[in-house]
């Protein structure tokens, strides 16, 4: 059965107050952008009605599409109808036969429910009348506690919406109502996870990537690259960064203590990502670290770390731990490309007696060894600014 549409529900953007339209209008142009549809005919292809989006004449894959929309509760493929009880019965057993075709079933439902229409039928009615119509020529029985199909029925103003499929969407709020942000991601496993996260709350991201070279091979940039085309899918639009860090760590490794060294390395990072989140108008910093995962990811060391910051500091994954992150992983498209070998700059000069707890005073202390603001403004100007493709 060819659809006439797809119907999206959302979930949480009703629960907005008088500012719901901006959420509305952001899930249309984010629903548009993936979809591919060229110009601006967004009235006509992906329209707004009544709390729910209509996606006029949708191409083969439309569907699955849509259930990588944040802010899409579900979708569901369906028939149009007149709000007309003799032709909702019409159609509806015509979706009810198909539904037997494609998914063969024994008991059903029906659920009717109105919305700012003149029809005048109770949703009662119209779910006993289909129901019976049903029953007798398809030979059905009718189960309301657990039905193997149950058709669905929205009569909205001059027409009925008949479907006997909801897919499930990812829920959350449009990519985008929520600001940007600067999302630093290595070639790992956590660090995308926790942008997908970020997307699902509403935020814009701006990928960061560092790398060792010239001491790592470009490895990892390879493999981010593939992650943000990944990610292209739930939303990602952005140009990501990739920052060389290889000779800025070289200098820490001369300068500083050893057991500090990777603490170090993080607050340039954290630096960086600051004048990149300048550059950029984002207004948060985000990353991957899980509260005790590692070393460097202790509750002291977060803190001697993110003293020094300017801008928020959002951990999505703080309080997840691996085999949770591992699953979000898998369940989005990462985890695959994530275990790939590559060359990480954040075992690049690895001590071999790392700090486990350190502090803000230890680290300041330790700055002092080597000029912060020079390596900063050199991995800055050697930074590229790179295209977000494929996905």
């Amino acid at each position: 059965m060819t659809p006439d549409l797809l119907l999206v529900h959302y979930h949480e953007i009703g629960l907005k107050g008088r500012n719901r339209h901006v959420f509305e209008k952001a899930l249309q142009r984010n629903l548009q952008r993936a979809l591919g549809i060229p110009g601006d005919p967004m009235a006509e292809r992906v329209r707004l009605l009544d709390g729910r989006l209509e996606i006029v004449t949708p191409k083969p894959g439309a569907l699955e599409v849509c259930t990588r929309v944040f802010g899409v509760a579900n979708v569901a493929p369906v028939l149009v109808a007149a709000a007309d009880l003799d032709e909702i019965a019409r159609v509806a057993l015509e979706v009810a036969a198909y539904g037997d075709v494609a998914v063969p079933y024994q008991t059903f439902a029906v659920r009717a429910r109105r919305s700012r229409t003149a029809f005048e039928p109770t949703s009662q009615v119209v779910n006993e009348t289909v129901g019976e119509l049903i029953r007798t020529r398809l030979d059905k029985r009718v189960s309301l506690s657990n039905p193997e199909m149950t058709l669905r029925i929205e009569i909205v103003g001059a027409r009925a919406y008949v479907s006997a499929t909801k897919i499930v969407g990812p829920g959350g709020l449009p990519v985008g109502t929520s600001g940007r942000v600067v999302t630093l991601i290595s070639a790992g496993i956590d660090s995308p996870v926790a942008m997908w996260r970020m997307m699902k709350r509403g935020a814009d991201p701006v990928p960061v990537h560092f790398h060792g070279q010239p001491f790592t091979d470009p490895s990892s940039e390879r493999k981010v690259e593939r992650l943000v085309a990944a990610m292209r899918p739930w939303g990602a639009h952005r140009p990501w960064w990739s920052v060389p860090l290889g000779e800025a760590q070289r200098e820490v490794t001369l300068a500083a203590p050893s057991p500090l060294r990777t603490l170090l390395y993080r607050r340039l990072m954290l630096r960086i990502a600051e004048r990149i989140a300048e550059r950029e108008r984002a207004g948060a910093i985000v990353t991957g670290e899980s509260l005790g995962q590692v070393a460097s990811q202790t509750l002291e060391n977060i803190a001697a770390v993110g003293a020094i910051a300017t801008l928020p500091v959002l951990r999505p994954l703080i309080g997840h731990d691996k085999v949770e992150i591992i699953a979000t992983a898998e369940a989005i498209g990462t985890y695959e490309l994530s275990i790939e070998p590559h060359q990480d700059c954040c075992t690049l000069f690895e001590p071999r007696d790392p700090a486990t707890r350190s502090s803000a005073r230890e680290l300041d202390a330790a700055e002092t060894l080597y000029d912060v603001a020079a390596l900063v403004d050199d991995a800055l100007a050697r930074a590229v600014r790179r295209p977000s493709v494929g996905g």
